[in-house]
């Protein structure tokens, strides 16, 4: 099998191509987010929610099912909001195409936002802390659910095949110091915690028992001031 690494210019094109088979493989990754959403749950009920990052609207589902008002994904690959916009049928979503490298200025602010497995693919953080800002007003509230970066860091990344090759995305493995300034300099107190690939997760995700005893993954909470 071939190899080929794209250039940060290049994820977004990396996305529409991974699309259609995004949802058919086992990535113990985004199972492992899952896994923390299960037992620290969104508590989004009752809220307008934005996702940053929503890719194929994995998350809309867990969204709308808790119970939350509505539900924007917001994207920069076409491909994978094709693929959100027929795998969702509910009134409540709906789906915006933006590039997050650059800060966004919402139509409207949300009472929720979440970020899930993101952060890799972002060469600086202020940009996406600045939309994030625009987009929850003051006492709503964010989590970021993401690849903790001492494992990025070790090589673990986003890659994926497309027929014969190996493709792999450029990753970048921001320092938890540096995401809470810059979530702090947006207007956010910010909590963190980090989740390690421990027994009780590993007996529900298998594939992630490779990483025993270290720290999986970065869940922020944070409130917008």
């Amino acid at each position: 099998m071939s190899e080929e690494k794209l250039a940060p210019a290049a994820t977004l094109h990396g996305y529409d191509r991974w699309a259609a088979s995004y949802d058919h493989i086992d990535n113990p990754l985004i199972a492992a987010t899952a896994w923390v959403m299960d037992r620290a749950p969104l508590g989004c009920k009752g809220l307008e929610v934005v996702e940053l990052g929503c890719g194929t609207g994995r998350n809309a589902p867990r969204v709308l099912e808790a119970g939350a008002r509505s539900y924007t994904g917001v994207d920069g690959s076409r491909g994978m909001l094709d693929v959100a916009r027929a795998r969702i049928d509910d009134p409540r979503a709906s789906w915006i195409e933006i590039d997050l490298h650059v800060a966004w200025s919402p139509p409207r602010t949300f009472g929720f936002a979440i970020v899930v497995l993101v952060l890799e693919h972002l060469t600086e953080l202020d940009s996406l802390a600045r939309s994030l800002a625009s987009s929850v007003r003051s006492g709503g509230r964010l989590r970021i659910i993401d690849l903790h970066p001492e494992r990025i860091a070790a090589g673990a990344v986003a890659h994926f095949q497309d027929g014969e090759t190996d493709v792999t995305f450029p990753s970048i493995a921001h320092p938890i110091e540096t995401l809470r300034e810059a979530l702090d300099r947006a207007g956010f107190t910010v909590e963190v915690r980090e989740w390690p690939a421990e027994d009780t997760m590993i007996a529900d995700v298998p594939r992630v028992a490779k990483h025993r005893g270290r720290p999986l993954v970065l869940d922020v909470s944070a409130t917008r001031r």
